[in-house]
C-alpha cells in the first residue's frame, strides 16, 4: 500500500497540472460539451462546482478511496445488521472485491474502474484512454470523456454492470451544495461588462 501511494505521489510531482480557474473551465466546456438539455447554462454551473469541490480546479488531482458501496433501498435480504453476509458463500462479491481501492483521477475526478486503464485495476474503460491522460494539462480528452458519460446517462446502458459502475462513480463526486447552482450567480464573476 504505501509503494501505491508513493508512486501516486510521484505521479503528482511530475504530471503537467494546471489549477484552471472556474471561467477558464466554464469557456472550455462550452467548446468541447454538447448539453441537449432545458436549463444547459445552470447545468454547467453545477459540474464546474463538482468540479471546484471535488478537485479544486487542478487538473493534476489524483485521490485514492476505497471501493463506494451502493446505496441500499428496501430491507436488507442475506445480510446480518452488521452487513456480513451470512453463510459466507452466498454473496455475489468476493472479499477481495470489498478491499478494492478506485482511483479518481483529474478535474473532474474519474474512476480508474470506470473511464481509464490503469494499471492497479481492471477497468471498464469507457472513455478508451490511459488515466495518465486525466492528468494533464490538456483537458480536451477529459471533457471528451465526461461527454461519454453524459452521452451513457442519456441513453439506456444495456450492461446493468456499467451501469451500476458508472452510478457508483457519479455518487463520489456528488457534490448536494452544487445541485441548485444557477448559471447567473456562479458565472457572474466570468462576464464581462
Amino acid at each position: 500500500m504505501l509503494a501505491v501511494v508513493v508512486v501516486l505521489f510521484l505521479a503528482v510531482g511530475v504530471s503537467d497540472g494546471v489549477i484552471l480557474s472556474k471561467c477558464e473551465l466554464k469557456q472550455q466546456l462550452e467548446e468541447g460539451l454538447t448539453l441537449q438539455i432545458p436549463n444547459s447554462a445552470d447545468v454547467l454551473a453545477q459540474i464546474v462546482c463538482h468540479v471546484q469541490l471535488t478537485s479544486g480546479l487542478n487538473t493534476s488531482a489524483i485521490k485514492t478511496i476505497p471501493e463506494p458501496q451502493e446505496p441500499r433501498s428496501g430491507p436488507r435480504r442475506g445480510r446480518s445488521p452488521g452487513g456480513k453476509n451470512k453463510g459466507g458463500s452466498s454473496s455475489n462479491e468476493s472479499d477481495e472485491d470489498k478491499d478494492e481501492v478506485w482511483t479518481l483521477y483529474g478535474l473532474f475526478q474519474l474512476s480508474d474502474h470506470v473511464v481509464c486503464n490503469s494499471t492497479q485495476s481492471r477497468a471498464l474503460n469507457l472513455c478508451r484512454l490511459s488515466c495518465d491522460k486525466l492528468i494533464d494539462d490538456n483537458t480536451s480528452d477529459d471533457i471528451a470523456c465526461v461527454q461519454t458519460l453524459i452521452n451513457a446517462l442519456t441513453y439506456p446502458i444495456p450492461d446493468p454492470e456499467t451501469a451500476r459502475h458508472i452510478h457508483k462513480m457519479i455518487s463520489l463526486i456528488h457534490q448536494p451544495e452544487c445541485m441548485t447552482m444557477k448559471a447567473t450567480s456562479y458565472f457572474a464573476i466570468c462576464q464581462t461588462p
